[in-house]
């Protein structure tokens, strides 16, 4: 049995998503496909458009046999650990043969060229990194000049410039520490750029669909399927206002203190005390961004250590989830009813527990259950701070 897995976030699911499911289902040949997509908070540290459960049911619709949830330690995170999260949780299955992802650049040469002088980290890189660094940069900035310092070919350095290449090679780093047994696909990326916000055709960036979708332009609706693009653009009680967010995120940092702040994921030298004093300066969520960012603190970085402030995700919770295994789970968003042979084969195999029922979640091991009690506090703040009628986590996966 061939199992194709894919790593995603669907935020929202569009025809260029589309595209991946079926290329991904093509050339590898495989029986079933499998999903590990991103709970209800996403890598860019922001409520995903819509629940998790809505999205898992489009990724069924699309075309995914089976999709798990990514935990929130893992999905609410830079490139790094994001990779490791999803390609744990496929390997957890014991039955993935395939990790199917899109890149600028498919030459799959070039980028483990580029995972092998990252992962070995030769003194001379790492001292250059170190080095800018200390100017102020963001990491994956530092990274980058520190690779063309270090004389990385500009073939190399123009390819890790593009941002699904960059987390292409987190995802052949994660292969190699976590599942060498699965074989990398890559599948070069249609349309507009990761990060443009233009609609050309039938094909665009879901940075551009979101903010499409904000100013009410229907043209958006040639780039998303019918069951995704209706309810996004006329149902105002399905999206997820990010601004619904701002209160309940400035409560949960200005309730810290200092050494919590500093406790937090991605938090380093003293910006606890920065957070500290910016928080009690602002007074919404927006405020306290444009306080708060750097060169050296992102937008996204900043954005993520609010969204893990607001989930209770500690520093010592990530770190513990990245070093051992027992805080892995295969929790079940949603599945076909054809692809039950599959969850069957699963259950034989797997490497991690496998929640489908509320029984299976009693059984789960102490550091899992946390990690998944992280996952359903996400579910419970969305239908807090929204009107909708969000699923909640122990009702059941979406079945097709």
């Amino acid at each position: 049995m061939r199992v194709v897995g894919i790593i995603a976030e669907y935020n929202p699911l569009h025809n260029g998503h589309i595209y991946h499911l079926e290329r991904a289902r093509a050339l590898s040949g495989a029986d079933y496909c499998v999903v590990v997509l991103s709970g209800n908070f996403v890598q860019r540290g922001e409520a995903a458009c819509t629940d998790k459960f809505s999205r898992a049911a489009w990724a069924l619709r699309a075309g995914a046999d089976l999709v798990l949830e990514l935990p929130s330690v893992y999905a609410v995170a830079p490139a790094e650990r994001f990779a490791a999260g999803g390609v744990r949780t496929l390997f957890g299955t014991g039955v993935v043969t395939d990790l199917a992802f899109g890149c600028e650049a498919p030459d799959l040469r070039t980028l483990y060229q580029i995972s092998d002088i990252i992962t070995s980290e030769p003194p001379a890189l790492r001292e250059a990194i170190k080095r800018h660094l200390s100017l102020g940069k963001s990491y994956p900035r530092a990274r980058f000049d520190a690779l063309a310092e270090y004389g990385v070919p500009r073939n190399m350095l123009s390819a890790i410039a593009q941002p699904n290449n960059i987390l292409a090679v987190e995802y052949l780093n994660a292969l190699r520490r976590y599942a060498p047994s699965i074989e990398p696909l890559p599948i070069e990326r249609i349309g507009t750029g990761y990060h443009s916000e233009e609609i050309v055709g039938e094909f665009a960036s879901a940075t551009a669909i979101r903010k499409a979708i904000v100013e009410g332009r229907r043209e958006i609706l040639n780039t998303m399927p019918n069951f995704v693009g209706g309810p996004l653009l006329y149902d105002e009680q399905f999206i997820i206002p990010q601004e619904a967010l701002s209160d309940v995120m400035l409560y949960a940092l200005r309730r810290m203190s200092p050494q919590e702040l500093a406790d937090l994921p991605d938090v380093a030298e003293g910006f606890e005390n920065v957070l500290w004093r910016s928080v009690r300066a602002a007074r919404t969520l927006s405020e306290f961004y444009d306080l708060i960012k750097t060169k050296r603190y992102t937008l996204a970085r900043c954005k993520r250590i609010a969204a893990c402030a607001l989930l209770g995700i500690s520093g010592e919770q990530v770190q513990q989830a990245v070093q051992s295994r027992e805080g892995s789970y295969l929790k079940v968003l949603g599945f076909q009813k054809k692809a039950r042979p599959l969850l069957g084969e699963i259950a034989k195999k797997k490497t991690a527990p496998l929640l489908l029922r509320n029984a299976d979640f009693d059984a789960c091991p102490a550091f899992a259950r946390q990690n998944a009690e992280t996952d359903m506090l996400s579910t419970d703040i969305l239908r807090y701070v929204t009107s909708q009628d969000i699923k909640r986590d122990l009702s059941g996966p979406v079945i097709l």
